[in-house]
């Protein structure tokens, strides 16, 4: 049975807020609703536009920070990198029908790269690495034929109105939910991306 939102509390072990618990309720229901297609067509078009707010991103604008103590273009470059890569592990193992092995992928995941990497070769590596995803997707040719009831620690990031930090929680999601996920992750940092070009 999947975990109900009232049953989730966050790492500071509060309640979710009702933007998490909607963002819970989004998962289970659209992921329920959606077939495989659609699915594998919304997570591509996500890593397309990501792959698209970089355009006209300079060596020099992807290093700066324009917001002090948050991330450079270059550093979300390489946490998305470094999370696709990871999540199409979990899937493989999600679609055989088994638990993925070790950690959950960590919500603050990066490598060192973005500090001495050539910037042509983080977006390389990005873009590889949404590849890898779609690619995976793209072997579901039938839902029936995936195992059913395996799952993945999924760490959710979720944004409140009226608050500085985001709550962060930890769910298990099903293969589709955990597809959604990335999609939605793609989204976030496509925005975060258009609001450091500005600022830069």
């Amino acid at each position: 049975m999947p975990e109900q939102a009232a049953e989730i509390h966050t790492i500071d072990n509060e309640p979710l807020a009702p933007e998490s618990a909607q963002a819970l309720e989004y998962l289970r229901t659209g992921a329920a609703k959606m077939n495989v297609h659609g699915l594998r067509e919304r997570v591509r078009a996500a890593a397309q536009e990501l792959e698209n707010a970089l355009d006209g991103v300079t060596e020099t604008a992807a290093r700066a920070r324009p917001f002090a103590g948050k991330w450079t273009v270059a550093e979300v470059v390489d946490h998305i990198a470094q999370t696709q890569i990871r999540s199409a592990e979990e899937l493989r193992h999600l679609l055989a029908g088994r638990r993925p092995p070790g950690p959950p992928v960590y919500e603050a995941l990066r490598s060192g790269a973005a500090a001495w990497v050539p910037w042509a070769e983080l977006v390389d590596g990005l873009r590889s690495a949404n590849r890898e995803l779609v690619a995976l997707l793209e072997t579901v040719a039938d839902e029936a034929a995936v195992p059913a009831g395996a799952t993945a620690r999924a760490i959710l990031v979720i944004n409140r109105e009226g608050h500085a930090t985001p709550q962060i929680f930890a769910v298990e999601l099903g293969w589709k939910e955990y597809a959604l996920v990335q999609r939605l992750h793609l989204i976030e940092h496509r925005n975060q991306i258009k609001k450091l070009k500005e600022a830069v």
